[in-house]
């Protein structure tokens, strides 16, 4: 069970972070925080279903989280995985009011602070310092997904592979294969295939 203490270190670690990065006065925060809500989730929770309208925005605040597609074969794609300081959205739902395409899943047990897309909306009307951070986050979600798309097209499977490693070190360790390979858009076999023949490179290198 989650306490009240972990629930007010949390968000207070919550508060540190987004302040840092969005200029927001102490009522603005205030406000944000009376009509958004800290949640638990455990491992395997879903956060929404591709078909929903997801109509929350989820800043994480621990854990990590991620968003895939399922093809009509039910095969699994995994577009992005998110950690503390990311966030979660499906930007048709949010904006426009759009069933999602696709699914937010926990991987690990985690918080999420969550607000309605109504809510944002308001407090981005009416206070400067929300209208300039809501400007912000939708456009790093739109950039973040150009990026993505850009990637796939036109990075080599080991290029994308090396660049995922870079970016989340960490995932690339504790991550199971099959979620690895999945979010390169590659079988375990070749995700297999080319860390041999990074581990060779490398061992030569060495010598």
């Amino acid at each position: 069970m989650i306490n009240e203490r972990e629930n007010a270190q949390t968000l207070d670690r919550f508060e540190k972070g987004f302040r840092a990065r969005f200029a927001l006065s102490d009522d603005e925060w205030c406000t944000f925080v009376d009509k958004g809500t800290l949640r638990h989730f455990s491992k395997g929770d879903v956060l929404f279903h591709a078909g929903d309208v997801a109509e929350k925005l989820r800043f994480v605040c621990s854990g990590t989280f991620c968003n895939y597609y399922l093809t009509p074969d039910g095969t699994r794609r995994n577009k992005s995985f998110l950690q503390t300081g990311d966030v979660s959205a499906s930007l048709s739902s949010f904006v426009a009011l759009r069933p999602s395409r696709f699914t937010c899943e926990a991987l690990t047990d985690g918080m999420c602070f969550e607000i309605s897309a109504s809510s944002l909306t308001q407090l981005s009307e009416g206070r400067s310092g929300w209208k300039d951070a809501f400007l912000a986050m939708i456009t790093a979600l739109a950039m973040k997904k150009e990026q993505r798309e850009a990637d796939l097209l036109l990075l080599s499977p080991t290029e994308l592979y090396l660049q995922f490693v870079d970016a989340h070190s960490e995932l690339a360790v504790s991550l199971p294969n099959y979620h690895i390979a999945s979010y390169l858009g590659i079988t375990e076999v070749s995700l297999s295939r080319i860390r041999a023949k990074l581990g060779m490179q490398n061992a030569y290198q060495r010598q």
